[in-house]
């Protein structure tokens, strides 16, 4: 199933954003900022109108990202996270009729070798998350532990496949480091994969790029992805906002970051072989 960020068509406009999203023929989106703030961050009325505003254009919710834990691990913000952020998020998404909820290892700075202080804390994040009925999945970040595949895959194993799942993110995993998100590292960690991002990175550049020009081998991604039966949702994450070029902008009222959405959207139908 194929989902968008809805923050990854229109950043300043979440009702453009579902709005764009419905005539583009996507069934589902993703949350992760509004107008107010990063979710759940916002008043309630602002939450219960833009999902008023998702239902109303026919779609549906397929996973929350609230973006907690970016930060260092002694941070003074983490208790509150933990006893009040991750409640009202995955009060939130469950309103909304998701249970998945994506999460990050805390700040990795200069550290090597993930700590085992790290691994308690997100197992912590997982028994919350599982308590309030939802499921986290750990997206690889970059700026985290668990940076590449590979490293969230460590992590996720440490801490127990049964509590813990992994969002899979090819293109943060070689802006990590990795030389082969696919097919090498996908090869370890894909019985953890429950929830994928697409967006590929140019390492010659240092730089987000469109899905079909980086280093992420997606049409072979989105292959083995069905090969191997995943069931979950493949949701766009463009990260590139500059104008679109070397490829024709379908309506030029569109931003950069909304035409650049829609060619990733194309390209990955394309990829799994639907109509565009």
């Amino acid at each position: 199933m194929i989902s968008i960020f809805t923050d990854e068509i229109n950043r300043e406009d979440p009702l453009r954003a579902v709005e764009l999203a419905a005539e583009w023929g996507v069934t589902h989106v993703e949350v992760r900022s509004l107008v107010g703030g990063r979710f759940p961050r916002v008043r309630d009325e602002e939450m219960e109108a833009f999902y008023a505003r998702v239902c109303d254009a026919g779609l549906a919710v397929s996973g929350v990202s609230p973006g907690f834990f970016k930060c260092p691990i002694d941070d003074p913000s983490v208790a509150e996270g933990l006893s009040e952020g991750l409640p009202r998020a995955c009060e939130w998404a469950r309103r909304w009729g998701t249970d998945l909820v994506s999460g990050f290892g805390f700040d990795r700075g200069q550290g090597e070798g993930v700590p085992a202080e790290v691994v308690d804390r997100v197992g912590e994040m997982a028994d919350i998350v599982s308590r309030e009925g939802c499921r986290l999945a750990l997206e690889n970040e970059p700026v985290c532990w668990g940076g590449t595949g590979l490293e969230a895959a460590q992590m996720i194993r440490q801490i127990g496949v049964d509590r813990i799942t992994l969002c899979w993110d090819p293109g943060n995993s070689a802006r990590a480091g990795s030389a082969c998100p696919y097919p090498d590292e996908y090869e370890t960690v894909k019985d953890l994969v429950a929830h994928v991002h697409v967006k590929n990175y140019d390492p010659r550049t240092g730089g987000w790029v469109i899905a079909e020009r980086g280093v992420v081998d997606w049409p072979g991604q989105l292959k083995a992805l069905r090969s191997d039966g995943y069931g979950g949702f493949v949701v766009v994450e463009t990260h590139l906002a500059i104008s679109p070029d070397a490829f024709e902008v379908v309506d030029p009222t569109f931003s950069g970051l909304e035409a650049n959405s829609l060619r990733n959207l194309k390209f990955v139908r394309e990829c799994l072989g639907r109509e565009v």
